[in-house]
């Protein structure tokens, strides 16, 4: 009927369906380069989170190690702040004192909220931890 039967002329098959193949490649290709592209911002910004956590715990560590020679125990002022640089990244600590009595016993309790700020181009990394130090005020040798 038809003078020209397409089932029986099959010139051209085989590059249709490596053009197809090549077409299915690629699009997996650009989605393995997308999925990487998205990993590396996610690990990047993990990166600048935990040098900010530890930034904020290693200011937490620092006031605590302060307040245990005395130094923010005995002083005049009950509130404070300052900055401590921690590897690249930098802590912001706060704090509050004030003073309770147990059982004859003078305790000097701390509220510290320490700030870690990692520093990362275009935006910084800033984690927050608060904590309650609690320590007996014993008179220290030469106080009394």
């Amino acid at each position: 009927m038809y003078p020209y039967d397409l089932s029986k002329n099959e010139k051209g098959v085989a590059l249709i369906i490596a053009l197809i193949m090549l077409l299915v490649l690629t699009l997996i290709g650009l989605s393995a380069i997308s999925t990487t592209t998205h990993e590396t911002k996610i690990a990047g910004n993990e990166r600048v989170y935990n040098n900010a956590f530890y930034a904020a715990d290693g200011g937490i560590e620092n006031f605590r190690g302060r307040a245990s020679t005395g130094e923010f125990i005995y002083g005049v002022a009950t509130s404070g702040s300052y900055s401590v640089g921690i590897g690249d990244a930098t802590s912001n600590v706060t704090y509050q004192r004030w003073k309770r009595s147990e059982m004859g016993i003078d305790y000097a309790v701390f509220r510290v909220r320490s700030e870690g700020v990692a520093p990362n181009f275009p935006t910084a990394g800033r984690v927050v931890i608060e904590a309650i130090i609690e320590t007996a005020m014993m008179t220290p040798e030469g106080y009394n």
